[in-house]
């Protein structure tokens, strides 16, 4: 039987400038349409040429983002390598290689020891009133929206924030822009180079939670995209050049999955093939979330840990990747990067739903993922 694999570099290696990835055709006879992909695919597919009997190339520069070769890449990143090939009229692929660009000179330098900070430490305060959760947090964009109600599934036991946002509140005065719609509660601004720290959340979208929908699709031919809902963000100064790491839903072709929330790849992570998680909404049931982060410039620093609970279990679980891996190696600031914080958002593209509605509790930092763990299903799932 055909197959294909990349043979250099190695799974693993640290790469820097331009090198050569080579791939090698094993079996069959015919063999046409060999391709390389590095990262995504939309930006990152090459055609490889011959360059053996069985083997071919492609000369990737490392050094510069590959949605567009003329501007140099931020930052290191962790990039996904496959490639595929039609052999005797049947398409194969190669599996999945990781390797790890290493040419950030100044991301290296950035780096500290780090670790827990005592002040780390925060929660928002569900326990009581609106004000008293309001209080609570650092800073709330669209209060006027949010109030703190018993859990729609937990009753009395656990109180939560419904936050329920018009598509007319775009003209708010806090609103930041009138192009957008926001609802954002954010913890203290205190995150810097090298914090290692557990944010955990909870989210329910009700059963009227909109689906998102990609431009001209099936349902909309030549219709507009509806765009992003996001849920929570990792973000802070320098604030043009957007949120290292969020967590929404957004169709960006018909073939994304309907109904999904995802952490996708962005200018500091551009070497995802497939969305870093991906969540399916649940309407009317608690997704816990609990990221554990080290938060740093430097990809041989920085790093992320999912830990999930749809209800499998009485508390979050970690999850995996495809290959085996836990601790995912992710830039999440500039060796500019001022303090960065954490936010539950409803935040979206104005003038696509009228109103979104979603439930959040739990929002905390902690050391462990044990007391980040918001704990929706501590006595077992609910019916």
């Amino acid at each position: 039987m055909a197959s294909i694999a990349v043979l250099d570099p190695a799974p693993g290696a640290r790469v820097r400038g331009t090198v050569v990835v080579r791939v090698e055709v094993r079996g069959g006879s015919r063999v046409g349409d060999v391709t390389v992909a590095i990262g995504d695919p939309e930006f990152g597919t090459r055609p490889a040429e011959r360059v053996g009997d069985r083997t071919y190339a492609v000369r990737w520069d490392t050094t510069r983002k590959l949605v567009d070769p003329e501007v140099p890449a931020p930052a290191d990143a962790l990039f996904w390598i496959t490639a595929s090939a039609v052999v005797d009229g049947i398409r194969v692929e190669a599996p999945y290689i990781a390797v790890v660009t290493a040419n950030d000179r100044d991301a290296v330098r950035a780096e500290s020891a780090g670790g827990w900070r005592e002040e780390l430490a925060w929660a928002a305060d569900y326990s009581g009133s609106t004000e008293q959760w309001l209080a609570s947090n650092t800073a709330v964009v669209g209060a006027e929206y949010a109030s703190v109600e018993p859990d729609p599934v937990l009753g009395p036991a656990r109180r939560a924030v419904r936050v329920s946002v018009p598509d007319s509140a775009r003209g708010d005065r806090d609103q930041p822009t009138s192009s957008t719609v926001r609802f954002q509660s954010s913890s203290r601004s205190n995150i810097r180079e090298g914090d290692e720290f557990c944010v955990g959340f909870a989210f329910l979208p009700p059963d009227d939670f909109p689906s998102v929908h990609p431009r001209d699709g099936v349902l909309r031919p030549g219709g507009e995209a509806s765009g992003y809902i996001a849920v929570f963000q990792f973000y802070g100064p320098p604030y043009e050049q957007g949120s290292p790491f969020v967590l929404h839903t957004e169709r960006r072709t018909p073939g994304d999955p309907i109904d999904e929330f995802s952490v996708r790849g962005n200018e500091l992570n551009p070497g995802d093939p497939v969305p870093f998680l991906s969540l399916p909404y649940r309407r009317g049931q608690w997704t816990d979330v609990v990221f554990r982060v080290r938060a740093s410039s430097s990809i041989a620093s920085g790093w992320v840990e999912c830990h999930l609970n749809q209800g499998e279990s009485t508390a979050v679980r970690p999850m995996q990747l495809a290959d085996g891996r836990l601790r995912v190696p992710r830039v999440l600031l500039r060796p500019d990067s001022e303090a960065h914080r954490t936010d539950m958002q409803l935040y979206r593209v104005a003038g696509r739903f009228d109103r979104v509605t979603l439930w959040h509790t739990g929002h905390k930092i902690a050391r462990t993922v044990e007391e980040a763990d918001p704990g929706s299903y501590r006595n077992g799932a609910s019916a």
